[in-house]
């Protein structure tokens, strides 16, 4: 994740001409902006929050945000989402502007894709940045990525240094992190995440609103690849699949099939689509972890939302279809791929209906290896990360 992605959503909209001019512009407004952020008065009690590139509020900003406007109405928050409506040019500039002097009197910042959640405002030094980044990792990243750029490695140098705190759930995560970052460890404050105390509570009941008029159904299953950098990611990637067989399947059992790309692959094919076969993209539901504690089966290969929903201990399912490619050319963190999944692994269709038939007959062959790897990878994490990062923020530098 880089600031190119903010910089391409603020310019989107402008000639090349017009682009290259504010593009330059940015980047001599980006030192002044640092210049007067650092003389401006700051507020102790005022917080920014952001994530997705200003384009979606979701994750633990969003939990975080909404904990505290429910339980500490003395501090003055703000959601910094410039993308997350269809604005004009100038109804973006206008919205930016009204927010600079905000954003100068803003004591924290919390983010999940810094620095990009602030584009296009840059900060002193006497910001404090809460770096709750949106996943643990086990696909690798920056400096362990084989294919990442120089200069989205320069600036997570730049990030490092604007970081005060880095929230993690597990000395495994910090490590791991500590890997790809290579920042300095003593920025990981062990809190857990604010988007999965509604795991560990487990008391959602939104997903029929969101949804609408859909077919009865006992079991919700989301099929939810990751980002594959270059390419669109694959649903039902095997050579036996019979999309007819399937509806029929999830008819029978009462299920349906949430279908979410990832935020940069939103573009799914629509041939999928039917009553039980559901497009779930960032559309239909901007925060995830809001229906998570709904779903009954989580397939997926390499993203990290399979250790959040280890929470929930329920089953899960893997795909990692290119997985000896995805090694080759991005790679992984863990080196052992099938100890780390604790889940079917499956690369055929009839592999696939075994594996949900096993599941909903209540055979759970993997139950004892999710609270293993969930012990690893969320040993900190309760259902009150939201207070933990809140004293946090209350106790700063007192």
């Amino acid at each position: 994740m880089s600031k190119d992605i903010s910089i391409s959503k603020f310019s989107s909209k402008l000639s090349p001409k017009k682009r290259r001019f504010v593009l330059s512009i940015l980047g001599f407004f980006g030192f002044f902006v640092r210049l007067i952020d650092f003389i401006y008065p700051k507020h102790k009690k005022t917080i920014i929050f952001g994530s997705n590139s200003g384009e979606f509020i979701s994750g633990s900003p969003k939990a975080l945000f909404e904990y505290m406007k429910e339980k500490h109405p003395e501090y003055k928050i703000y959601f910094f989402a410039p993308f997350n409506k269809n604005f004009s040019f100038c109804k973006l500039i206008k919205y930016i502007l009204s927010f600079f002097p905000i954003f100068l009197k803003a004591k924290f910042l919390i983010s999940s894709h810094p620095p990009s959640d602030f584009y296009p405002f840059d900060w002193s030094k006497r910001k404090v940045l809460i770096n709750t980044w949106h996943g643990a990792p086990l696909k690798s990243m920056f400096f362990t990525d084989k294919g990442d750029t120089k200069s989205n490695l320069k600036w997570v140098i730049k990030l490092n240094k604007k970081t005060s705190i880095f929230l993690v759930s597990s000395k495994l995560e910090s490590a791991l992190l500590t890997e790809c970052f290579l920042i300095n460890p003593k920025k990981f404050c062990f809190t857990g995440q604010p988007k999965n105390d509604v795991l560990v509570k487990k008391q959602t009941k939104i997903l029929k609103k969101i949804l609408g008029k859909v077919p009865e159904y006992k079991k919700v299953i989301l099929y939810a690849p990751t980002y594959r950098r270059g390419k669109v990611s694959k649903f039902f990637p095997f050579s036996d699949f019979d999309l007819k067989h399937l509806n029929n399947f999830l008819e029978k059992n009462k299920l349906i099939i949430l279908l979410r790309g990832h935020v940069y692959n939103k573009e799914l094919d629509k041939k999928y689509f039917s009553d039980r076969i559901i497009s779930f993209g960032f559309d239909v539901c901007e925060d995830i972890y809001s229906i998570l504690p709904e779903v009954d089966i989580l397939i997926t290969d390499y993203s990290s939302l399979y250790i959040d929903y280890l929470l929930l201990d329920r089953p899960e399912i893997f795909i990692p279809y290119d997985l000896e490619e995805y090694k080759r050319k991005r790679g992984l963190l863990v080196d052992d791929y099938e100890f780390w999944t604790p889940g079917y692994h499956i690369s055929t269709y009839k592999e696939f209906i075994k594996a949900i038939k096993e599941i909903l007959s209540g055979k759970d062959v993997y139950k004892n290896k999710r609270k293993e790897i969930n012990k690893l990878f969320n040993y900190y994490q309760t259902d009150n990360s939201c207070e933990k990062v809140f004293r946090l923020i209350d106790n700063w530098r007192k």
